[in-house]
């Protein structure tokens, strides 16, 4: 996975992640063991745009479908316009 800058996760029981390594881009490389999809899925989407799932690759599709559904979802109706807010 990757952390935005300034993120910090833990993993099960409370434990750090091991972080890997930064990039230029300032997100930090880390890696969480995942022991159960459905759990990991639901941990790796409460911080919302600071955390992006590199593998396992099915993690990552899972991923993608929710925030594609939420995405509909949200959409604007009406023609009202939808401006990010920050959060």
């Amino acid at each position: 996975m990757r952390l935005a800058p300034g993120t910090r996760l833990t993993g099960p029981q409370g434990r750090a992640v091991d972080e890997t390594g930064r990039r230029d881009d300032g997100w930090t490389r880390a890696s969480v063991p995942v022991e159960n999809l459905d759990r990991a899925h639901d941990e790796f989407l409460r911080p919302g745009t600071a955390v992006e799932v590199l593998e396992p690759a099915e993690l990552r599709e899972r991923i993608t479908r929710t925030v594609a559904e939420l995405a509909a979802r949200y959409a604007p109706r009406g023609g009202n316009s939808l401006a990010p807010c920050g959060d």
